[in-house]
């Protein structure tokens, strides 16, 4: 029996350790700690060794070995993704610059875990594509993020993300670096590195926003401040939210912030509809120079993106009190500004974001299975491209939205051109799976070219077109409510009207939704029962009473 046991516990064991291994697919980073410590706190590194094993994977370079390997130390990171997550974030910091996975030479890295990205069904895309969009939109520094796994003592931890750390160097934040403790009155004026945090625990000063709202600003470059040193940024983020807060119409605060660059943060931050953007991890930096200006950026931490319908701005709702931007927003000047670079942005390389989301995919897909075996908790039971197949939606939509808010006369298409659609963002951009859609018909699929098909349809061949019409006595303001196999909602869509019809476009596999007058949840009233559909297709909704309204197919034509 006792044999029995131990064996059953043996396969077990085994079992396990098979599928918690890393694919092959991508670079493993080795880190063994000194004397195999846990690695539990995020102020204290602690020594460690490492290896890179490209695994032979063509465009990547091994650096150490097994038998040969380098030092480096390593500590935890991160606030709610520390604290939150078994799966957990690290900083690291070699003891000799390297170029891991072809970046720039540095010793200072961040190994992000982005448990909560799988955990929310994002597809690890939050911050992968909010990098990319500030990387296409002009920022002038982004960080680098690349994927691969990661063995640490022994132990496979699954899918990671090595990140560039956002730090004052000619190949990061390129500017001057200023000293601690400084008191010359000209060195002061520059070598700026600072966060709008939402945490107290950093060092900081701390103002009133617009007299009310406590508003904490971390200091990252320098570390440690003289008297001079915080009296002049104190002074200064109180001069900046004085102008804020003052006459919308004047252009002083330009003298202060950088307009094109806080624009160009602003769009991406509501591309992705991260509500969080203005709250914490908001990074300025300021070159040397009695007349140099504030810049917003580099980007970071994309955790609270792609969560909702886009219906309104990122700032609004306040999730998250987000500082200045939505006073910032009611200057006349900046909004100008923001619909110039978004028609540029727009009808330029915006497109390209798609075929990274494709790249981006490809490249993770097995890892993530991998990853899925050894972090169970945090996947759900779909496919990584289920997943990222809803998050481009949500980007999708969100450009859609945004483009109906600032296109200008100028604007000729960004999603309107030809490889787009007059609702912007529903598409990447690509002819071959533009020239037409599926509708049924008569009990066959029909393929409709896009000449006969009202523009708001457009879609893949795999994408789902559902339109609805509901009965006359629900009015306007029609909504779907859409929700996946796992049960897990996606919240409340605002239904498209085409002239008697209601219209859903849907770029996943299949679909389960409703149709229901006004957002929310309202029970049996004026609600249809559940449409579950792989396919697209015209429905009409019938009512009786209080009961559910009951869908019938017919022809589209």
């Amino acid at each position: 029996m006792k044999r029995t046991i131990f064996f059953f516990l043996f396969a077990s064991m085994l079992l396990i350790a098979q599928a918690a291994s890393y694919s092959g697919t991508l670079p493993v980073l080795f880190i063994q700690t000194e004397n195999n410590q846990s690695i539990t706190s995020k102020e204290t590194y602690i020594n460690a060794t490492y290896y890179l094993d490209a695994m032979g994977i063509s465009g990547y370079t091994s650096i150490g070995s097994k038998e040969s390997p380098l030092n480096m130390e390593i500590r935890g990171r991160g606030n709610y993704s520390w604290t939150g997550f078994d799966k957990k974030p690290y900083r690291i910091k070699l003891a000799e610059k390297q170029p891991l996975l072809g970046m720039n030479k540095s010793k200072h890295f961040a190994l992000l875990a982005h448990a909560d990205d799988s955990n929310d069904r994002k597809g690890f895309m939050r911050n992968a594509v909010g990098f990319e969009l500030s990387k296409m939109i002009g920022m002038t520094y982004t960080p680098n993020a690349k994927p691969l796994e990661v063995v640490l003592n022994g132990d496979y931890i699954g899918l990671y993300f090595l990140t560039e750390t956002i730090r004052v160097d000619k190949d990061r934040v390129n500017i001057v670096e200023q000293e601690d403790e400084e008191t010359n009155s000209d060195n002061i004026t520059g070598g700026w590195l600072v966060e709008i945090d939402n945490y107290d625990t950093d060092p900081h000063v701390t103002i009133k926003e617009g007299g009310k709202t406590t508003m904490w600003i971390t200091y990252k470059t320098p570390e440690v401040l003289s008297y001079q040193q915080e009296q002049y940024l104190t002074q200064q983020m109180k001069l900046i939210d004085n102008l804020v807060y003052g006459d919308k119409n004047s252009n002083e605060l330009w003298n202060y912030l950088d307009m094109d660059a806080l624009a160009k943060f602003y769009i991406v931050q509501e591309l992705t509809d991260n509500y969080e953007s203005f709250h914490g991890s908001c990074y300025l930096h300021k070159e040397i120079g009695a007349n140099e200006k504030w810049h917003f950026g580099p980007v970071w931490d994309f955790g609270s993106s792609f969560n909702r319908d886009k219906s309104q701005y990122m700032y609004q709702g306040d999730v998250w009190h987000n500082h200045w931007i939505p006073e910032i927003c009611k200057f006349p000047a900046f909004m100008t500004r923001v619909k110039e670079i978004w028609n540029e942005f727009y009808n330029g390389n915006y497109n390209n974001i798609y075929s990274f989301i494709d790249a981006h995919e490809s490249l993770i897909a097995q890892a993530t299975v991998k990853d899925k075996a050894r972090w169970p908790q945090y996947h759900g039971s779909q496919t990584i491209s289920t997943y990222i197949d809803r998050t481009t939606n949500v980007l999708r939509n969100n450009a859609a939205w945004l483009n109906q808010q600032w296109k200008t006369s100028g604007n000729t298409g960004g999603n309107d051109n030809p490889g787009g659609n007059t609702g912007g963002g529903d598409n990447d951009g690509s002819l071959s799976e533009l020239t037409s859609m599926y509708v049924w018909v008569n009990g066959q699929a029909v393929e409709y070219p896009v000449s006969q098909v009202d523009s708001i349809t457009f879609a893949k061949k795999e994408g789902i077109v559902v339109k609805v019409k509901v009965p006359e006595k629900w009015g306007t303001d029609i909504y779907v409510y859409l929700w996946d196999t796992e049960g897990v909602e996606t919240g409340d869509y605002k239904a498209s009207k085409q002239g008697d019809w209601y219209v859903y476009t849907y770029f996943g596999k299949s679909l389960n939704i409703i149709f229901k007058k006004g957002k929310g949840w309202t029970g049996d009233v004026n609600q249809s029962e559940d449409l579950k559909t792989n396919r697209s297709g015209c429905y009409v909704i019938t009512q009786e009473g209080e009961n559910k309204g009951v869908f019938n197919e017919v022809d589209c034509e």
